[in-house]
């Protein structure tokens, strides 16, 4: 399995493996269809795929591929409650969620291997015991870079160890800012931390017509209509204004965008070459969404 300077884009697949984001109309794709996505990103110069334990058969799938061997994958883990209380628990629980992953994706290191927290679970623990566990699995020679994924950017500020935490992928997107409100940029950009950004159109919510919008997200309405100004203004749709948000930003690695069409996938390849933000359009964005309601950009707290 390959370790190499992931693409400007990573495929995202929880798709593979189970039914994802508020605007999936199609339901989980057949295998032979994830297939002829994962070649179509081969390519097209994509050579990254994000996965984890918990997106349903998705390493199945990427690992039945005949290529693979050709991506660099990050893929995560869980722990329970009571590993977060106890190193052996928890280096028992990474190792094991890690050689399962091996087994599915049929390969041996894991290029990258990400903690990925429960919402509830308290970020001073998952500092204190993730960096340890992660030297561990490395020492053991079982990954190239282990890290995290942080559900809100100021998780950040509590690593202290930034070691073995070379990777790490948060969210950011035109509503969610928080990533850029604080110095965490800077402290990712020190420390040489690879940078995975993910929810860029969060979760599909962004790309959705007023019309599409339930109830539950009727408050969201003013933000669209300031999106829709914004995007006026710069010339650009709302598709090619939160890409370009994110891919101009400094110090972001790659973005993780799912797809469930070759069509859509094109798409976002031919976003890499669309003109750069200009500078005024993207200091707006940040400052008209400094803040957002959390039950709006966390879609861990949406009750879909």
């Amino acid at each position: 399995m390959n370790t190499q300077q992931p693409s400007k884009i990573t495929l995202g697949t929880v798709q593979f493996g189970i039914p994802y984001g508020i605007a999936n109309k199609n339901g989980q794709p057949p295998s032979s269809h994830s297939h002829k996505l994962l070649q179509f990103a081969l390519d097209n110069g994509i050579n990254t795929l994000d996965t984890a334990r918990n997106y349903g058969n998705s390493e199945e799938v990427i690992g039945s591929f005949a290529n693979t061997g050709r991506f660099t994958i990050v893929t995560k883990f869980k722990l329970t409650d009571a590993a977060l209380t106890n190193e052996k628990i928890a280096f028992k629980e990474a190792r094991d969620s890690l050689l399962k992953s091996e087994s599915y994706l049929k390969t041996g290191k894991i290029p990258y291997f990400l903690f990925h927290k429960n919402i509830n679970q308290d970020i001073q623990q998952v500092a204190s015991i993730i960096p340890g566990i992660l030297k561990r699995l490395f020492e053991e020679g079982l990954i190239d870079k282990g890290g995290i994924s942080v559900y809100e950017p100021s998780e950040l500020n509590f690593i202290n160890d930034w070691q073995y935490i070379s990777a790490v992928q948060a969210p950011l997107n035109l509503l969610d800012t928080r990533l850029l409100q604080e110095n965490l940029m800077n402290t990712l950009m020190d420390n040489q931390v690879t940078l995975f950004i993910r929810s860029i159109y969060l979760q599909g919510l962004l790309l959705m017509n007023k019309k599409e919008l339930t109830t539950q997200f009727s408050f969201s309405m003013k933000y669209m209509d300031q999106l829709n100004k914004i995007a006026r203004a710069a010339n650009k749709n709302i598709n090619e204004l939160a890409f370009s948000f994110v891919r101009d930003t400094p110090g972001v690695t790659s973005l993780v965008v799912g797809a469930d069409t070759i069509e859509q996938l094109d798409q976002t390849v031919q976003l890499l070459s669309t003109e750069p933000l200009p500078h005024t359009i993207y200091e707006e964005i940040k400052e008209t969404f400094r803040i957002v309601p959390e039950k709006l950009i966390t879609p861990a707290l949406w009750n879909l």
